[in-house]
C-alpha cells in the first residue's frame, strides 16, 4: 500500500510540479498544432511509421502530459489524427492515411505545427506545364498584389529595407513566370505606388481573374532573431491571437477602408464555397513554397491559416494572402533581398498554382 501511495504521489508531482504539458490542440486546415506550457523543440519528439493493409501511421512520441481528453480529428483525403496519454509520462499522437503522407514538423518557442499532404496528390510534373496544360491555363486570369507600396513601406528590416520593395519583386518574377506558363497575369502594381485596400479587390473583380494573389512579408518587433518562416493565410475571422497581430499589422495601411466595411458587411462577403477553395489554394501555395525553398534553404513552415485580411474582402474569386518570410530576422530578412530568393519564392507561388488547377480545373 506504501509502495502504491509512493508511485501515486510521484505521478501527481509529474503532473502538478511544472513538467511539459501540452495545453491545448488546434486542428488545421492540414494538420495540427500543439501549445505547451514551455518551449518545446523538433528532437524532443520520436516519431515512427508504420504500413499495413490499413495503410500507413506516422507515430509521434513526446515526453508530456495532456491536459484533457483525448482528441479523434479527421481531415479531407480521408486522414485522421488521435492525440492521448499514452502512459504516464507520454503522449502519443497518430496520425492514419491510406496512402503515403508528407508530414512535416515545425516547432516555435511553446508551439509545435504538424502540417500534411498526401504524396499522391502532387502531380509528377509539378511546376512543369505540359501542353495541354498551357491551353487549359490560357483561360486562366491571376491577379497578383504586391502589397503596400508609395507612401506605405510597409514593415522596415533589416538594412532598412521596406516590405513594399521585397514584394514587388517577387510578384514581378511571379508575374513573368506565369505568364511564361500560359496564364494571364495582371498586377494590382507593377511600380511604387499607393493602391488601397478596396481599390486591389476590386480591380480583380473588373479582371474576372480566377485568383488573387497578395504578397506580404511579415515583422515582428520581440524576438526578432527567433521568429522566421513562411505562411499563407485566407479570408476568415480570425482563430487564433497570430492571426489577428499578422493581420492587425497589414490593415494598418488604410485605416479609411476598415472603416468602410462595417461588422456586418464583412460578414457577408463570407462565403462558405469560397472559403473552402481559398482554403485549398493556401495550402497548395504553401507546400510549393517550401518545395521551392527547401531545395537550398532551411525554411520554416508556419502553416497555412485562416485571418481577417481587408485586402481580401471583397474578393468574388478565391484569394489568399501570403507571408512570404520574416523581414525582421536576421538571416531570413536578409534572405529575402537577394534575388535568388526572390525567385525561388516566386517558382513555388507559381508551382502552387499548378497544382491548385490540376486538382480544380
Amino acid at each position: 500500500m506504501l509502495r502504491i501511495i509512493f508511485l501515486f504521489c510521484c505521478f501527481c508531482s509529474f503532473v502538478l510540479g511544472g513538467d511539459l504539458e501540452i495545453l491545448s490542440i488546434k486542428q488545421t486546415a492540414n494538420g495540427i498544432t500543439l501549445n505547451f506550457n514551455q518551449k518545446i523543440e523538433k528532437k524532443d519528439f520520436k516519431s515512427f511509421v508504420l504500413e499495413d493493409k490499413e495503410g500507413f501511421r506516422y507515430v509521434y512520441d513526446v515526453p508530456a502530459v495532456l491536459m484533457g481528453k483525448a482528441k479523434f480529428l479527421e481531415f479531407e483525403e480521408g486522414i485522421s489524427l488521435r492525440i492521448a496519454q499514452n502512459s504516464a509520462t507520454k503522449v502519443r499522437l497518430v496520425i492514419q492515411s491510406q496512402k503515403k503522407l508528407e508530414i512535416s514538423l515545425n516547432t516555435s518557442q511553446k508551439q509545435a505545427n504538424f502540417a500534411f499532404l498526401k504524396t499522391s496528390s502532387i502531380p509528377l510534373l509539378f511546376g512543369n506545364v505540359t501542353k495541354q496544360n498551357s491551353l487549359e491555363q490560357e483561360s486562366k486570369v491571376i491577379v497578383i498584389d504586391p502589397g503596400h507600396g508609395g507612401k506605405d513601406c510597409g514593415a522596415i528590416g533589416v538594412n532598412k529595407t521596406c516590405e513594399k520593395s521585397i514584394v514587388l519583386n517577387i510578384g514581378k518574377y511571379l508575374r513573368d513566370i506565369l505568364k511564361e506558363r500560359g496564364y494571364k497575369v495582371y498586377m494590382t502594381r507593377s511600380n511604387d505606388a499607393f493602391v488601397k485596400l478596396r481599390q486591389r479587390t476590386s480591380f480583380a473583380n473588373e479582371k474576372n481573374a480566377d485568383l488573387f494573389i497578395s504578397i506580404h512579408a511579415n515583422a515582428t518587433v520581440d524576438n526578432k532573431d527567433s521568429l522566421e518562416g513562411i505562411e499563407s493565410y485566407f479570408l476568415s475571422t480570425a482563430r487564433s491571437e497570430k492571426a489577428k497581430n499578422v493581420a492587425a499589422l497589414e490593415n494598418k495601411d488604410d485605416i479609411e477602408t476598415m472603416n468602410y466595411f462595417s461588422k456586418q458587411s464583412f460578414l457577408n462577403t463570407l462565403n462558405t464555397q469560397r472559403i473552402v477553395a481559398s482554403n485549398r489554394l493556401a495550402i497548395d501555395i504553401q507546400y510549393g513554397m517550401l518545395q521551392a525553398l527547401r531545395k537550398d534553404y532551411k525554411i520554416v513552415d508556419g502553416g497555412v491559416r485562416e485571418g481577417p485580411f481587408w485586402v481580401l474582402v471583397g474578393a468574388l474569386m478565391p484569394s489568399v494572402l501570403l507571408e512570404v518570410g520574416y523581414i525582421t530576422h536576421p538571416i531570413e530578412g536578409k534572405r529575402l533581398t537577394q534575388a535568388k530568393f526572390q525567385k525561388d519564392i516566386a517558382k513555388g507561388i507559381a508551382d502552387g498554382i499548378d497544382n491548385y488547377f490540376i486538382k480544380n480545373p
